[in-house]
């Protein structure tokens, strides 16, 4: 269970809301202050401006999005099991951070990102890692691997996304279905897949 929030951790939340609400640019420093419940001086003890926040916000989503992703996987799994356990962690991350996705993932933002923001990778990195060891594995297919990073990482902002529109609802059901056909995709032809039966339930997705 999460703690109080300090007064730094108030903006950033607020400031977070109101960006996936309405937007970076049709949001103000006094919306944000009046949504945390600080005072204007109290905003400006901690980030100078509203371009310093959104970089602060991007940076420690990155942060706790890959941090979620780094889940250990066990070397005697089948690659489709350790395949699901970042699935897992995927829905698990947008379901606690409901509105995490759609702000990193916002294609305006990349003309706010500072130098410190901006070179971070846009696929999280516990994704081409798993790639990259399954790769090593030959148990996915001979192309770049950020092609497939892109399938995988790519489809499940773009689910979250239509969910999130009310286009589609992301039950257990529809998530089980995207991710057996995002493995299907990847996955080299013959390699030993998990079945179905022995894979744990997904949780709902959230919605930015």
């Amino acid at each position: 269970m999460h703690g109080p929030l300090n007064q730094r951790e108030k903006i950033l939340a607020a400031a977070l809301q109101l960006f996936a609400k309405h937007g970076f640019e049709n949001t103000t420093v006094p919306q944000i202050k009046s949504n945390a419940r600080v005072g204007l001086s109290t905003f400006y003890r901690y980030f100078r401006n509203k371009e310093e926040l959104l970089n602060a916000i991007y940076r420690e989503l990155r942060c706790k999005l890959e941090d979620c992703l780094d889940v250990p996987l066990h070397a005697g799994d089948t690659p489709r099991r350790q395949f699901h356990e970042l699935w897992i962690e995927m829905v698990n991350f947008d379901r606690d951070f409901p509105s995490a996705i759609g702000f990193l993932e916002h294609r305006h933002h990349g003309a706010y990102l500072d130098n410190e923001s901006e070179p971070l990778e846009r696929v999280p990195w516990p994704i081409t890692d798993l790639l990259d060891r399954l790769g090593r594995e030959n148990a996915i297919k001979d192309v770049p691997r950020m092609v497939l990073a892109a399938v995988a990482w790519g489809t499940f902002v773009e689910l979250v996304k239509l969910d999130c529109q009310g286009r589609l609802t992301l039950s257990d059901e529809v998530l089980q279905a995207a991710e057996d056909c995002i493995w299907d995709a990847i996955h080299s032809p013959g390699v030993d897949c998990a079945a179905r039966s022995g894979r744990a339930s997904v949780p709902t997705a959230g919605c930015p």
